[in-house]
């Protein structure tokens, strides 16, 4: 048995939808399949808008509803549109009455939200199973939650051993080649259906393989795997042939291939190997094992538009709880810190934070310039990462450190079981660096 994963960016039109019954026709000649579907191409968004737009949200519940409707009436007739129909008619009915209550009360909690999430991979397990089925492939959709999960709507996590009974009993008296299942979304003890955030379809499709003991996951989406770096910035980019879970892990939380950040924990203690893989070429990465001592650098991953918030004072030098307190106030105001350091001397605290969350940060931290804080210092800066086991290995990392050091990196750190090195570097300065180092990382990738 194998799991598949599609992507939502590959569901855009009839012509994807013939590319994945192909694929999906082969892979079903060997194995049977698990299908774990995202929502189709732009209804996630959609959704997000239903949840915020109170004057627009029924007229953009309906516009989701069409789309579906009409990608069905040009791949699938007679018994297979009639049931797709009647089933997602029943969904957009739910859909409806959760969008005029909102329209009402103005409001929406993260609870609601995530119900109001859930209905695009839901559809699209009604649309994808229905299209499967009318070109011939024993294919069956269940587009109830696959898994048990924690109550932290919006971001939750999967209780593997917990789901294990419920998928069972999903997948009870089910005998079809191909049984899709929606990812993204689980469900908490009491039936409240929660979210796993922006690309939780990867993490539901590695959970699936973990509970179900299956290892070989197929993620299909758009691109040839995982990249030694962002086509769009690096025209020689090429896909990556072979990543250690290690590596895998770093690439994810650094936005390579937009991952979600908890992919492949289910991974671990286990005989589950992840191939990523393009529905329109050539080309693919295969994710499995740790390190070896072949392995050399894989890959350059940037993040652009950060900003660096320096906070400088004497006051909190020596002072137990001075960095925390300083933290405290990120926690509060729900900023996420990218990256912090603080010197021997204990004067400066540096703090990486996403460029939109600059204002609200300083605002928050001026707060203490009384009790705590001199002065605040804001710049622009980038961060440039290199992954790769090689990195454990002098010889490279010695000579990627000093390439890095010719443009005065304000902050560098090693990542998990040090397979990275990321440098952060002021903003003007980024771009360059980032073709260097690739230049440098395609010597040594195979």
């Amino acid at each position: 048995m194998m799991v598949v994963k599609i992507g939502g960016s590959i569901q855009k039109d009839e012509n994807d939808y013939q590319l994945i019954i192909e694929k999906i026709r082969k892979y079903a000649e060997r194995d049977k399949l698990i299908l774990v579907t995202s929502a189709i191409k732009g209804v996630t968004n959609d959704l997000i808008q239903v949840a915020a737009s109170t004057e627009k949200s029924v007229e953009i519940a309906s516009n989701i509803y069409d789309k579906h409707i009409k990608l069905l009436g040009k791949i699938t007739d007679g018994i297979e549109f009639e049931r797709a129909f009647r089933d997602i008619s029943k969904l957009a009915d739910e859909l409806f009455r959760v969008a005029w209550s909102i329209r009402v009360l103005g409001e929406v909690t993260p609870r609601t939200r995530d119900y109001i999430l859930s209905f695009g991979e839901r559809m699209a397990v009604i649309t994808l199973s229905s299209i499967l089925r009318s070109k011939g492939i024993k294919a069956w959709g269940i587009p109830e939650p696959p898994f048990i999960t924690d109550s932290n709507f919006g971001d939750s996590n999967i209780l593997i051993q917990e789901s294990e009974e419920r998928l069972k009993k999903l997948l009870s008296n089910v005998d079809y080649n191909v049984i899709v299942f929606p990812g993204f979304i689980g469900t908490t003890w009491d039936g409240k259906i929660t979210t796993l955030g922006r690309g939780g379809s990867d993490y539901s499709a590695t959970s699936i393989a973990k509970v179900l003991g299956i290892n070989k996951v197929k993620l299909i989406t758009e691109v040839p795997g995982i990249m030694t770096g962002d086509p769009r910035k690096f025209q020689n980019a090429k896909s990556i042939q072979r990543l250690s879970l290690e590596e895998a892990i770093e690439l994810a939380q650094l936005g390579a291939k937009r991952l979600h950040p908890r992919t492949f924990d289910p991974m671990f203690n286990s005989d589950i190997t992840v191939e990523v893989e393009s529905l329109y070429e050539d080309g693919s990465t295969v994710i499995n094992g740790e390190c070896t001592n072949e392995d050399s650098v894989k890959g350059v991953a940037t993040l652009d538009q950060l900003k660096m918030l320096s906070v400088e004072s004497t006051k909190i030098v020596g002072k137990i709880g001075s960095a925390s307190s300083i933290m405290a106030e990120a926690r509060d105001v729900g900023v996420n810190l990218i990256a912090i350091s603080q010197p021997a001397s204990e004067t400066t605290i540096n703090l990486v934070v996403d460029g939109n969350s600059i204002k609200l940060l300083t605002e928050r931290l001026n707060g203490l310039k009384e009790s705590l804080i001199k002065n605040i210092h804001v710049e622009d800066v980038s961060a440039i990462s290199v992954v790769g086991c090689g990195m454990r290995k002098r010889e490279i990392s010695s000579k990627l450190m000093g390439i890095a050091s010719s443009y005065d990196p304000i902050m560098i750190s090693r990542g998990l079981s040090k397979v990275s090195s990321t440098f952060i570097v002021d903003s003007r300065n980024a771009e360059e660096l980032g073709r260097e180092l690739h230049s440098e990382v395609l010597k040594w990738t195979r």
